[in-house]
């Protein structure tokens, strides 16, 4: 496995976990038991990466109904209702809130996490920021937009990918499409944000 597929399966997996079941209050209780993995995975994964288990934790994460409010509405994609979760593992508090958009076979996910300062995962983003790699399948670079350190990711076959932003080192952005997204159209949903706007709520 690459470095590049390393460091994106691990972050993949907490956005995942995190989302999985959002919305559905009969499975609450999943949810926060594939959270709790997620968290075990990740601090075990990354300890093993970059020998520091350390978390500079703020009393309370944004609330998910504010992250909600600062998710895009791209032009001409008919949007979903937005999915929406907080919950707290170890006295650490976490939320996000994502929506999905389509427009015709377009697809697209916006997902505002606050993961609160967990460093172990912030290391992880931080690593794909630095990491460039590019082959006749797949682009792998790190991209600032505006003042904050971000990623890029697409399958040039396929036609699909991400970008994410990390933001206020704590808040993550991230923009995925597919199934006839361009790589222009990731960026100008991202450079549409106001990404200041959702860094005010974490200072």
């Amino acid at each position: 496995m690459t470095t590049a597929s390393f460091i994106r399966t691990v972050t993949l997996f907490a956005l995942a976990s995190l989302t999985a079941s959002c919305g559905k209050k009969s499975d609450a209780d999943q949810a926060a038991q594939n959270a709790n993995n997620a968290a075990s995975a990740i601090t075990q994964t990354m300890n093993t990466a970059t020998g520091t288990s350390t978390h500079k934790s703020n009393a309370h994460a944004i609330p998910s109904t504010t992250l909600s409010g600062l998710l895009p509405s791209p032009n001409g994609f008919t949007a979903h209702d937005p999915a929406t979760q907080s919950l707290s593992m170890n006295g650490i508090e976490y939320s996000m809130a994502s929506r999905e958009f389509d427009n015709g076979t377009k697809h697209l996910k916006v997902t505002i996490a606050d993961y609160n300062y967990l460093e172990n995962l912030t290391a992880a983003y931080a690593m794909l920021t630095n990491f460039s790699s590019e082959d006749e399948n797949e682009l792998q670079h790190g991209e600032k937009f505006g003042s904050y350190p971000g990623w890029v990711t697409w399958h040039k076959k396929a036609n699909d990918g991400e970008i994410g932003v990390i933001i206020a080192d704590r808040v993550y952005l991230i923009v995925e499409g597919s199934g006839g997204i361009s790589l222009d159209d990731l960026r100008g949903i991202v450079n549409q944000m106001n990404l200041d706007g959702i860094a005010k709520p974490a200072s």
